[in-house]
């Protein structure tokens, strides 16, 4: 063989080896490569199942929160114990696909509820089943028990193969409930456990995180809104019993004034027979003490005469003869009348109308009650030589009168009660200043009836002013 030969094979062989070893190089490479690729392969698959477990859960956390949050707002719009429950437990029973779900309470008497229960069919509404808690198989009630001390649900997949079940325990409980699966969720108020949230199945099963979430959720706005309804039921209650007070206290006085009428009339006419000689001359000191009870007997008929109205205004018995009236005409007349106050206290009252002044819209008669309390009053708790000004003004679509005196007002505290009946200022009881204290309660009731409204300002020590708004005439 020449040397050139012997070279040409010796290239070949290296050039033979150096492509074997480029080939293995690429098979390690490829390896690898697919080693790496199935790493990330099953990394990604990792992570896909992780994401979907985390999606599933979300989702069903976010059903959880909705089905939680839609049946809370539900029962705070139920005003019924009854309502309550049965909303609470047919919830329970379609969020949690069972076939039954009752709601039980330790004592239904103390949280204003009865017995709540739902069936997915009729055939497991003909299942039996317990009028109350007291009345659940005694192994059943033992595991509530035990478990009510953790405030924990209890789960029971199977009632013939739990193992703290005995064979005579699962046959009573399905005899008593007529189901094989069960859960118990305590309805608890603070660490008291007040009653269960009782969720049934027919056939086995496994009870889910899920639910009993739900059910827990639940039971929480159950008692809050079963507390509203006792609270609301018993301040009903409390009104009512208010009302036929109230009414009770109306009836007694509309009975008493009108009695109280016919001996005053009796009274009031021997009287002025008495004044008037008819029954034989008085001397002096008699005549003086028949001038004391005229204005005495006076003071009792317009006092009985203010019940009898209030009465009516109370029991909606008025009837008012609304005709367009000049109430500048009604104030110069009552003013007239109360001219014996005016020149006892000294006081000079002052009129002052708006030229123009258009009629109002009102009863003649009640409006001049009206004006003579509120003009009376200012008379009455102004100091002597003051000043008494009634404004009559035009504003708006009403016509408004002006009671100002300077007199000894009201002090701040008392200003809320002073349409009350029989209420009193500390500063006229003070002062000895004679009055029963339904004068503005009569006024506030007529003024109300005509449309209108009744202000009072006033400073202790001051004077008070009163403004009367009564709506004009077309």
């Amino acid at each position: 063989m020449s040397t050139s030969t012997t070279t040409q094979s010796a290239d070949a062989h290296a050039e033979v080896r150096r492509l074997r070893r480029q080939l293995a190089r690429e098979r390690a490479r490829r390896q690898a490569a697919e080693s790496l690729g199935e790493r990330q392969t099953a990394a990604l698959s990792s992570s896909v199942r992780e994401l979907r477990s985390a999606q599933v859960d979300l989702l069903e956390r976010a059903d959880q929160t909705r089905v939680v949050d839609e049946l809370g707002r539900a029962l705070r719009q139920d005003l019924d114990s009854a309502q309550i429950v049965n909303r609470v437990a047919e919830s329970v029973g379609c969020a949690t696909a069972v076939d039954r779900c009752d709601v039980l309470l330790v004592d239904a008497d103390l949280y204003s509820a009865v017995q709540g229960t739902w069936s997915r069919s009729p055939e497991t509404a003909r299942l039996p089943r317990p009028s109350s808690f007291v009345e659940l198989p005694e192994a059943l009630n033992a595991l509530l028990l035990e478990t009510a001390q953790q405030l924990s649900p209890l789960q029971i997949d199977h009632v013939e193969t739990d193992a703290r079940l005995s064979g005579a325990d699962a046959t009573e409980i399905v005899e008593a409930l007529g189901v094989c699966a069960l859960a118990a969720v305590p309805i608890a108020f603070g660490d008291e456990v007040v009653g269960w949230l009782l969720l049934q199945s027919v056939q086995p099963r496994e009870w889910q995180a899920r639910e009993l979430a739900v059910c827990e959720g639940l039971s929480h706005d159950l008692v809050s809104s079963l507390i509203q309804v006792q609270a609301l039921e018993q301040q009903r209650e409390s009104v009512r019993r208010l009302e036929e007070l109230d009414r009770a206290k109306d009836a007694f006085i509309s009975t008493v004034s009108h009695e109280l009428r016919t001996p005053l009339t009796s009274i009031v006419g021997y009287l002025e027979l008495l004044s008037e000689g008819g029954l034989g001359p008085l001397d002096d000191g008699i005549s003086r003490g028949v001038d004391i009870l005229e204005r005495n007997v006076g003071r009792l008929r317009e006092l009985v005469d203010d019940l009898v109205t209030l009465s009516a205004y109370d029991a909606e018995q008025v009837r008012l003869d609304l005709r367009p009236t000049d109430l500048t005409a009604v104030v110069e007349e009552c003013e007239r009348a109360l001219v014996p106050a005016v020149a006892t206290k000294q006081v000079e009252v002052t009129v002052l109308a708006e030229p123009g002044l258009p009629e109002a819209m009102v009863d003649r008669t009640q409006i001049e009650r009206v004006v003579l309390n509120l003009l009376g009053n200012a008379i009455k708790f102004s100091h002597d030589g003051t000043a008494v000004t009634v404004r009559l003004d035009h504003e708006g679509p009403d016509v408004v009168l002006r009671f100002v005196d300077s007199g000894i007002g009201i002090p701040a505290g008392e200003q809320e009660q002073l349409f009350s009946r029989f209420f009193r200022s500390s500063l006229a009881v003070a002062d000895e200043i004679q009055g029963a204290g339904l004068g503005l309660t009569l006024v506030h009731a007529i003024v109300d009836w005509h449309g209108g409204t009744v202000d009072v300002e006033s400073v202790e020590g001051r004077g008070t002013t009163v403004t009367v708004r009564l709506p004009q005439a077309p």
